[in-house]
This record gives C-alpha cells, structure tokens and sequence, in this order.
C-alpha cells in the first residue's frame, strides 16, 4: 500500500507498518479571505497539492515506502481580518501542529512532512518552531518545506523553470506581475485557474495591481538600520526581505482592520495577467520543489531541522516572542526594584 489515507488505515495495519519505510504528509494551511475571486480555500489547495503530488512522486520513486496521507488541518495565524477568513492565535497554531508531530513520533513513525500555502510570517514561523521541537525531543524528523519553496518561487529565482515548462518566454507584463508580490496575485491567481477554474470569479481580468500599505515606523527604522549596516559593508538583502515582509504584514492588517494607509486591500499583485499555464507551472514547481526537501531529509543529505525560511531568523515573529519579552520586563523591574 504504497499511498493510503490516514483515516482509512484500521489499527492493525498501522502495527504492520515498517514505521523506517514511512512517511507522513499533514498540510495545514489557513482559510482566509484572497481577493474578491478567489476561493477561501485558496492557501489550502495549495497546501493539499504539495502533500498529494510530492507524496504521490516519492511512492513512486520508492516503492518499498508507504506514504500516509493525513487530512488538512484548517488552522492559520496572520490572516486578513476580514470577513471569511478564519484565523487563530500563533501560540494554538504552533502547539496544535506540534502536538499532531508528537503525537505520530510515539506511534513510531520517523517521517513527518507539514505542508503549507499561507504566507503569513507568524504562521509559517509557528510551523516551522513546531516541526524544529518535534524533531529535537523525539525519534521523528519534522519539516516543512513550503515556505522556503514559495519564497524562491515567487522572488523570481525559478523564472526559467517556468518557461521551459510553458515553452516560451514570459511577457515583460507576466514578469512584473509575478514579481510584484503575492497574495491572491499573479501566482495563486494561476495556480487556481490551473486547478479549479470554476472558482475563480470571472472579474479576475480586471483586477489591476493592488499594494497595500507598509507600517511605517518599521520601514523607516527599517531603512535607518539597513542604510547603517550597508556603511558597514555588510550585505543587507536578506535583512530588507525580512524588514519588508514584517513592516508590510503589520501595515496589511492595520489597514484592513482599522483602515491605516486608505480603503481595505484583499490582494497584493495583478491577478490579472494570470494564466492557467503559468499555474501548471506554479503547480509542478511546487511539487519538484517540496520532493527535493523529502529526498534530502529521508536520504540522510540534510537534518529535517535544516529545513527551514527566513520565517524562522526574526526573533519577532517566533511563537512566544511577546510573552518571554513581557517575562523578561519583569525580570528587569524585580532587578531595579531590589537594588
């Protein structure tokens, strides 16, 4: 039984598995509000393709293995505040995916794969602290690939991918679309189109390049410190991702929470220069991308705790980040107070 669901296998198969020859595939991925035409599902599907197509290519690859399909978890943190989306805190993210990894590393499976489509800082960070813990204090390696595959991917690295797949180069139009940032954008636009075009709100052509704001107290601290650190000679690239991404996350939610920055944005790219070939592409990218990291991880090439995003660098984002600070203020009024 080379591929199986999870909830189809009696007690007395899973005793019979050969739990080293196992491996383990859990999307978890928000429900969240993409636009005005895309499904709420939209990070989901994602999350259930990576798990299903890469799964479906390691079965192949290594018919010796079994690979057990467990039922997505609709759970995220991060998500746009507006009507549809449904969102929990961090700290339930994070102990939800790591009690599941717990959970099947004392049943004695040793391969555990979290798959995911929601980008939201915290939510990604909350996977990966998840399947970093399990992979430490148990037998099991824990990983999610998909963070670090999304980002390559929509930063432009696998553009000449993409055009061998279609067989032809993409318009200046395509590229600068799917350069211009993902949410309900040029990306997921395709992918769902490539999927599920019956879901895509047909206005999708219409829908021009939306921006919203970034928060700009951390920008301008932000570019403070990154124009200091370039004086240095330091490389700062890495840093201005990371500082972009927090300093837009919070600036999206307070605009479409509070109205900060104008009218509430559902979208971030141009859906409009979207293509059901270029989504077959998103998809196989995916696909390729997420099977390379289970390769590594189940051959032995790299530690599952090696698996990781720049999700995982900015102390802020970290599940628990807010509670040891407030812990550590107290701390240091306890210590002013006593001397």
């Amino acid at each position: 039984m080379p591929v199986v669901a999870a909830e189809e296998l009696s007690y007395k198969r899973i005793r019979a598995l050969d739990k080293r020859k196992t491996i383990c595939f859990l999307p978890v991925s928000a429900l969240e509000v993409h636009g005005p035409h895309l499904p709420l599902g939209m990070d989901f599907y994602m999350a259930r393709w990576m798990a299903e197509e890469s799964g479906r290519r390691f079965a192949e690859a290594h018919p010796e293995w079994t690979v057990i399909q467990y039922p997505a978890l609709p759970l995220g943190t991060d998500e746009l505040p507006l009507s549809g989306s449904m969102e929990t805190d961090q700290r339930t993210v994070y102990t939800g995916v790591r009690n599941h990894g717990e959970s099947l590393a004392r049943a004695g499976f040793r391969y555990i794969v979290v798959t995911n489509g929601h980008g939201g800082p915290r939510h990604a960070a909350a996977l990966e602290a998840a399947c970093r813990t399990v992979s430490s204090e148990t037998d099991a390696a824990m990983f999610s690939p998909s963070i670090a595959a999304l980002h390559a991917i929509i930063t432009g690295k696998h553009f000449d991918f993409v055009e061998r797949y279609i067989g032809r180069a993409l318009t200046e139009d395509e590229r600068a679309g799917l350069l211009s940032g993902e949410h309900a954008g040029t990306w997921e636009t395709s992918f769902m189109l490539a999927q599920s075009p019956e879901l895509v709100e047909t206005e999708y052509p219409d829908l021009g390049l939306a921006e919203p704001p970034r928060f700009t107290p951390i920008a301008r601290i932000g570019e403070a410190w990154i124009r200091f650190q370039e004086n240095r000679g330091v490389d700062t690239s890495s840093t201005r991702d990371k500082l972009n991404s927090i300093a837009g996350g919070i600036g999206w939610v307070l605009n479409t929470r509070y109205g900060y920055g104008g009218p509430a944005v559902s979208y971030k790219g141009v859906p409009a220069v979207a293509s059901a070939e270029i989504g077959r592409a998103f998809r196989e990218l995916l696909a390729v991308e997420c099977l390379a990291m289970v390769e590594d991880v189940t051959s032995g090439k790299r530690p599952a705790t090696e698996i990781r995003s720049i999700a995982s660098d900015a102390l802020i984002v970290q599940p628990g980040f807010l509670s040891s600070l407030g812990v550590a203020a107290a701390a240091l009024l306890a210590f002013l107070v006593l001397i």
